[in-house]
């Protein structure tokens, strides 16, 4: 099992060969080997205790994809410095200003010796992305990791919503398992019709993947050493950092062109920033991230070292609206008599605590389990999708978008004001909710 483990840690062991390495392993162990193996490969022993707490109290003993967080708008003003005062000289150096990003966030780590390997936010491999292959190419003297988002283009080059973009992104990470299932699946097919409804499934995807590998935009906004991300911490500050992920996507675009080389409609971008010298030049450069249908922005001191978990050293998210991960525990029916007869009415979701729970709407017609009884004429209503799977969404992660947090007048029980659904996550983006206390310090409590 631990040789197993260290094989897949060290990169060894990934893809089809790990699934069938686990598999001939697991055949014929009895269910303690199987959980056991269950719990370390998913990083949960099932104690109600997080890794961070085991980590703190023994050591790294537990490994984590190292991942920096923003704190909330409420320590701008305590945080962020834009000027320095020395022998009684004050000398404005500025903040930096970024969009907040609202795509796929994804690590490229980049080893001249080695393959290109692609990870999510929780540490899941990803399938290469070809046309970053090309970041080999230029020097860096030591093996880095870079932090960026995945967009995607429509086929006429505009941005993918988020919801739309992530999920096809999702997809994409996800596409060689999910091929090699709908395969299995062909081979012990008993009639004629499963087999070609799950031959159009398989050319479909493939279809589909070959379209995102061929419309990705990755856009950047932090580098560092290897050994440093690993460590958790990077003495190197906010700006010397940005300068060096500038002239890489500098370095990068004139390679490209300089050898005429084809990455289809894909581009590597530098994040949209700004350095500004006040709360005032901050706010006019927010209100422009909203006016172009963006979330917000993300400021950071220009001395500010990287850190994993929350930094606060001046690294500052604001968004025009509260948002929090929630899990959802079951669901609702639609109304009697209402658009969406038959289908989901809403989700169950709640808080990682369970202090907070709270129904949730704003799904597309296709996620609720409906679909056209004509696809070319609307007036012939819905019907439910055959073999809809009304709990597929029991146990995941969605993002909420919403006002204002309300307390229960009969119980110890909080919920959302106008609460919609972002985004339904993948498990390789994020797996666990958060707890009723960060919403709370995130959101303008309501009594």
């Amino acid at each position: 099992m631990f040789s197993i483990l260290n094989d897949m840690k060290d990169g060894e062991l990934k893809g089809k060969l790990a699934d069938q390495k686990i598999i001939d392993y697991l055949i014929g162990k009895d269910l303690l080997y199987k959980r056991l193996f269950s719990y370390v490969v998913k990083r949960d022993i099932k104690a109600k205790i997080s890794v961070k707490i085991i980590n703190d109290i023994f050591g790294r003993i537990i490994m984590i994809c190292p991942y920096m967080r923003c704190e909330s708008e409420s320590y701008m003003k305590k945080r962020i410095v834009y000027s320095t005062t020395t022998d009684g000289i004050e000398k404005k150096h500025g903040a930096l200003a970024q969009t907040k990003a609202d795509g796929a966030f994804l690590n490229v780590i980049v080893d001249l010796d080695y393959d290109l390997e692609i990870m999510t936010r929780q540490g899941r491999f990803a399938p290469n992305l070809e046309f970053l292959n090309h970041l080999k190419m230029l020097n860096y003297n030591t093996k880095v990791v870079i932090h960026g988002e995945v967009l995607i283009k429509d086929k006429e080059g505009n941005i993918l919503p988020r919801e739309i973009s992530n999920g096809m992104f999702n997809k994409f990470v996800k596409h060689e398992s999910t091929l090699e299932e709908i395969d299995k699946k062909y081979k012990v097919a008993k009639s004629d019709k499963a087999k070609e409804k799950l031959h159009i499934k398989y050319c479909d995807l493939i279809k589909e993947i070959d379209y995102i590998k061929k419309n990705i935009i990755y856009v950047v906004w932090d580098i560092l050493p290897y050994n440093d991300w690993q460590n958790l911490e990077c003495k190197q500050t906010t700006i010397s950092r940005f300068k060096k992920i500038k002239e890489v996507v500098k370095d990068f675009n004139e390679y490209v062109k300089s050898m005429d080389l084809d990455i289809g409609n894909c581009e590597l971008q530098l994040i949209d920033h700004k350095i500004v010298y006040s709360d005032e030049e901050a706010m006019v450069f927010y209100q422009e991230q909203l006016d172009k249908g963006l979330e917000g922005m993300v400021i950071k001191n220009l001395n500010a070292e990287w850190k994993h978990d929350v930094n606060r050293a001046g690294i500052i998210k604001l968004k025009d609206f509260k948002e929090c991960d929630l899990r959802c525990i079951g669901w609702e029916p639609a109304e009697e008599e209402s658009e969406f007869e038959g289908g989901i009415g809403s989700l169950i979701c709640e808080s990682s605590d369970s202090l907070l729970k709270v129904n949730i709407s704003g799904m597309k017609r296709h996620e609720r389990g409906l679909e056209r009884v004509d696809l070319n004429d609307s007036s012939k209503g819905l019907k439910v999708i055959d073999d809809f799977d009304f709990d597929q969404f029991n146990g995941k992660i969605i993002a909420v978008k919403f006002n204002e947090i309300l307390k229960s007048d009969k119980k110890e029980e909080y919920s959302l004001f106008l609460p919609s659904i972002l985004e339904i996550r993948d498990a390789s983006d994020k797996s666990e909710a958060d707890t009723f206390d960060k919403i709370k310090k995130d959101a303008k409590y309501a009594n």
